[in-house]
Order: C-alpha cells, then structure tokens, then sequence
C-alpha cells in the first residue's frame, strides 16, 4: 500500500504540474480561454491513464528485472506506443473542442515522446534507488548475521575450552583432597551456569569481573599460594558493557601460558578504567617464563585469537587489541568505546 501510493502521488504530481505549466505558459502568452484551460486538464488526465496503463505493461513483463543495456533499447522502442496513443488523443480532442492550432504535426509528436521518456526516465530511475536500498539493507542484515553466527560460535569453542581446563584441575584434586575436589566441582557448576545462561554478546564489567572470581577461586584450589591476582578497577568502568566470558578467557590464557609454566607460580594484574579518550581501558599483565618463545600479535593463542576477532566483530574499528611479552610479563591492552560524560572514581 506504501508503494502503491507513492506511485500514484507521484503520477498526481507529476502530470498536474505538466497540466498547470501549459495554463502558465498559454496564460503568459495570453492565450489562454476556458478551451485551452479544459485541454490542458484533460491532457493531463490522458497523459496519467496511458502511462498508468504503459506501467501496468511494464510491470506484468517485469522489465525492471532486465539488463540496463537491455532496458534502455526496449524502453526507447516501447515508448512510441503510448506516444501514438497520446498523439492521436490529443489531436482529437482538439477536434472535439474546436481549437485551432498552428503546431506542426511532427513537432508535436517528437514533443509527446520527449514527454513520455522523461516519464520512463523519472520511473527507472525510481525503481532503480529502491532496488539499491533493499540490497544494501539486505546485505547489512546478512553481514550481522554472519557476525553474530561468529560470535555464538567462538563463544561455543570457549566454553569447551573452559571446561577440559577446570576438569583437569579437579582431577588432580581428586586424590590429593576429595573435599577440596567437591568443592571445585561446585563452583565449576556455578561458573557454568552463568556463562551457558547468558546469550546476549556483552554483560557489564562488574558482572565479568564476578565471573572472574569465582574461575580464580578454583583455580587457587589447584594453585594455592603460586597464584597471586591483584586488580585495580575504576567503579566507573563497572557498568561498561564488555564481550561476556572475555575477562575469563584472559585471566585463563594467563594462568595456562604464564603462571604455570613457573614454578614458583606468579602475579596476575588487572585494571580498568576510564580513559581521557572516553574508553574503557583494560590491562591484564601476568608473569611468564622468559624461556618461552615470545609471541607475536598475529601468532596468538585461541584465548588471545578469539578475543581479538570478538572484539573486532562486536566493536569494528573502534575497539583496540594489543599483546606484548616483555622482561618475563606479558601483557594484553584492551580499549572499548564507552558513552561520554563518564568521570574516574578508582577502589
């Protein structure tokens, strides 16, 4: 119905503005009689039911669908039917009416087809932007589908990643202190029900940084007092909303790729806050074993890859990744864009 009366507004439009310039340019040249007025009108409405008519045409043999080289041959050639209609209208309704005209006959036939391609002209050229729009639209909604498919399914990969890890350190608890294994148990069934529960692509940092402590408390059941977690965060920063499991994720690679390579364990250091540029910024610093190979930012591992491609599909341009691995720490800074206004308060 929107498009139909779009259609027709713009036929009313058109062909009474055609109507009102010819009583304009007969009244100027003062020639204008209530014959010529009356002409004008019903030109007018000629001219709207031939190419209403020609439209239907073109619709029912779906031209618009065609090649543009296509379209225009066809187009050029079709018009002098609704031309010829037209002319031979026009010349007997001046008949009818009495009105004397000193128009040559092939003038004013090269005057209707010029009228009736401008039509063609305006009408492909509509069809032609919405055409465009719906694939741009079309292609958005299938680019954010795609992206949040990427995103469940890095998000799937994580979870199982998550799991074989916390499995394995309740394993080795299972001899060595049973208690301490159901009490790991526990909580690892508290960490899964929050993380499977949650669906939306980002939660709060306050809520992440909950997740957090509960996976640390774990894993000090296997680690004791070789893990040593500090962290420094703005109360500002707290609702910010961050890619869920991220937090996690990252104080997981650090554990796995820095502090347990160590046998005297490490430090694990994390803060956030708001930065002058309005961003959230987070930094996770871990000690680590200078022996082991320094990685690259385009040689990460799967909980640095798949944070960096979330933060990329959630976030595009906007959101910023780095890793360095420097004099036994390594060291991850994340920037995601906030809301303005945001002032700094640190506990």
């Amino acid at each position: 119905m929107l498009k139909l009366s779009k259609y027709f507004l713009f036929q009313a439009f058109g062909w009474s503005a055609f109507a009102v310039f010819n009583i304009y340019v007969a009244y100027i040249l003062q020639e204008l009689t209530f014959k010529i007025f009356l002409t004008d009108i019903l030109l007018s409405l000629m001219g709207f039911g031939i190419s209403h008519w020609y439209r239907n045409y073109l619709k029912k043999h779906q031209w618009i669908l065609l090649e543009t080289e296509q379209l225009i041959k066809k187009a050029l050639l079709a018009t002098f039917v609704p031309t010829i209609v037209y002319y031979i209208g026009y010349h007997l309704l001046i008949l009818t009416l009495g009105i004397r005209t000193q128009e040559e006959y092939f003038s004013t036939f090269i005057a209707t087809y010029l009228l009736l391609s401008s039509w063609n002209l305006v009408y492909f050229a509509w069809h032609f932007i919405e055409k465009n729009k719906r694939i741009q639209i079309d292609t958005l909604k299938m680019e954010s589908a795609l992206k949040d498919l990427e995103i469940i399914t890095i998000r799937a990969n994580l979870q199982p990643h998550f799991i074989f890890n916390s499995l394995n350190s309740i394993r080795a608890l299972i001899d060595e202190n049973p208690e301490l294994a159901r009490n790991a148990i526990t909580k690892i069934s508290n960490i899964l029900r929050n993380t499977i529960t949650k669906q939306d692509p980002t939660d709060t940092l306050e809520n992440e940084l909950a997740l957090v402590e509960d996976y640390l408390a774990l894993e000090k059941i296997r680690f004791e007092e070789r893990l040593d977690f500090k962290k420094d965060i703005d109360v500002a920063a707290l609702t910010v909303p961050i890619p869920t499991v991220m937090l996690q994720t990252l104080i997981e690679n650090a554990i796995k790729h820095g502090i347990s390579s160590l046998e005297a364990g490490g430090n694990i250091f994390l803060s956030a806050r708001i930065n002058p540029a309005k961003q959230l910024e987070i930094q996770i610093a871990n000690d680590t074993n200078s022996q082991q190979e320094i990685k690259k930012e385009n040689n990460l591992g799967f909980g640095l890859n798949s944070t960096k491609q979330r933060l990329k599909l959630i976030y595009g341009e906007k959101a910023q990744f780095s890793f360095e691995s420097i004099n036994n720490t390594a060291r991850v800074l994340i920037l995601i864009p906030t809301l303005p206004g945001i002032t700094n308060k640190t506990v």
